[in-house]
C-alpha cells in the first residue's frame, strides 16, 4: 500500500513540476517581448537625446538636415507600432502567424534605431546597417519558405475544393442528357 501511495505522491509531483515548467515557458517568452520593447523605447530615447546636444548648436534641425533618413525613421516607428498592434491581435486568436508580424516588429524597430544613428554618425550607421541587412535577410529567407509552404498547401486545397465542384458539375450535366 505505501508503495501505491508513493508512487500516486511521485506523480503528483511530477504533474506539478510539469504544469510550472510550462507555465514558466509561457512566461518567458513574454518576458522576453516585454524586454524588446524596453530595448527597443531605451534605444530610441538614448539616441534622441544624443541627437538633441549635437544639434543643440547647430541652426539646422536633424529633420532638415537629414530629411530622407527621418522620414524613413517614422515610417519604419509607424510600421513597429502597427506590427505591435497586429502581432498582439494574432497572439490572441492564436494564429500561427504572429511569429512573422513580430519579425517585422523587430526588423521595423532596428531600421528606426540605424536610421537615428545614422543622423548620429553616418560611418558606424552605415557598418551596422549593413549587419542589420544580413539578418534580415537570413529571417526574410526563411519567413519565406514558410510562406511558401503555406501557400502551396492553399493552392492544394484550392484545388482539391475546384475537382471536387467540377466534379458535382459533370454529375448534374449528365440526367440531362438522353440515355442510349
Amino acid at each position: 500500500m505505501s508503495s501505491r501511495a508513493e508512487t500516486r505522491e511521485g506523480r503528483k509531483e511530477e504533474e506539478e513540476m510539469s504544469d510550472s515548467h510550462s507555465l514558466n515557458l509561457a512566461f518567458e517568452k513574454e518576458s522576453i517581448r516585454i524586454v524588446q520593447h524596453e530595448v527597443f523605447a531605451l534605444l530610441l530615447k538614448t539616441l534622441n537625446d544624443h541627437i538633441q546636444v549635437k544639434f543643440q548648436s547647430i541652426q539646422e534641425s536633424p529633420m532638415d538636415a537629414h530629411h530622407l533618413a527621418m522620414f524613413i525613421f517614422l515610417l519604419a516607428l509607424f510600421t513597429y507600432a502597427t506590427a505591435v498592434v497586429v502581432e498582439v491581435m494574432l497572439r490572441t486568436s492564436e494564429s500561427i502567424y504572429h511569429t512573422h508580424v513580430g519579425n517585422i516588429r523587430l526588423f521595423a524597430g532596428g531600421l528606426a534605431a540605424i536610421l537615428l544613428l545614422s543622423v548620429l554618425d553616418q560611418v558606424l550607421g552605415c557598418i551596422i546597417s549593413v549587419i542589420w541587412v544580413c539578418l534580415y535577410v537570413k529571417i526574410a529567407y526563411e519567413s519565406f519558405q514558410e510562406l511558401y509552404r503555406i501557400l502551396c498547401q492553399i493552392i492544394a486545397e484550392v484545388r482539391h475544393i475546384l475537382r471536387r465542384l467540377s466534379g458535382r458539375c459533370l454529375e448534374e450535366e449528365e440526367p440531362n442528357q438522353p440515355q442510349v
